[in-house]
């Protein structure tokens, strides 16, 4: 899983599933083979409160690598409120797709995965207007799902729209950012302890960057 705390240069962190409970939201990619117990503990996640997104497939392939006769599988159909009415395994044939998902057009890949309401809300469309995202809740927590994978596709078609779109789903999800950073090439990272708070700001480029960072009003002064 991803940590939720995404910039706006759509930068996170690894974290362990047994540490899910210390975030409040969660980003899951690419999660097409999961243990019956991880999908457990994701549902533990949400009913207590946690929201999670996920890219398409979740559980697509169960125990053993067998594929479930319900998608999503391992009891996620109820997490996400879908059931899958279509899927296609055609990574040739989309490298370059996309889709649109809470209003904003997402690069997408590899796979599609289509959805029927199963006590969810639609919250995104493929391109052949059958939806393919959508919104949950559960519990005290809600869910996203995205019948594709936009995180591979940010990778091959880092757009201004997607950008938006990743650093959206903190706003979708009520939390506060961190730090926002004009410039997406830079890489920002805002470390606190007892000495106080240092902020590093890395430029990978060899050509100068302006940029501007944003950080939440209890900063009041700094130095360099």
């Amino acid at each position: 899983a991803y940590q939720g705390f995404f910039d706006n240069n759509i930068q996170a962190d690894f974290v362990h599933i047994d540490h899910i409970g210390e975030y409040p939201l969660v980003y899951l990619p690419y999660p097409i083979h999961l243990k019956p117990g991880t999908c457990e503990l994701l549902g533990a996640y949400v009913r207590s409160g946690g929201i999670l997104v996920s890219e398409g497939l979740p559980a697509y392939f169960g125990e053993r690598g067998k594929v479930g006769t319900v998608q999503p599988n391992a009891g996620l159909d109820e997490l996400f409120g879908a059931r899958e009415s279509y899927v296609e395994f055609t990574p040739d044939l989309l490298e370059n797709y996309s889709m649109t998902v809470h209003g904003k057009t997402v690069p997408a890949r590899y796979f599609i995965q289509e959805y029927e309401l199963a006590g969810g809300r639609g919250a995104g469309l493929h391109q052949n207007g059958h939806i393919g995202a959508v919104e949950n809740s559960e519990g005290n927590g809600k869910t996203l799902l995205i019948g594709s994978f936009p995180g591979a596709g940010y990778f091959k078609h880092p757009t201004a729209q997607a950008r938006e779109f990743f650093a959206g789903l903190l706003d979708w999800a009520g939390v506060v950012r961190t730090l926002t950073v004009s410039e997406p090439l830079i890489k920002a990272r805002l470390h606190r302890g007892a000495g106080g708070a240092v902020l590093y700001l890395i430029n990978p480029t060899r050509k100068q960057l302006p940029v501007t960072v944003g950080l939440p009003e209890t900063f009041r002064s700094a130095k360099d």
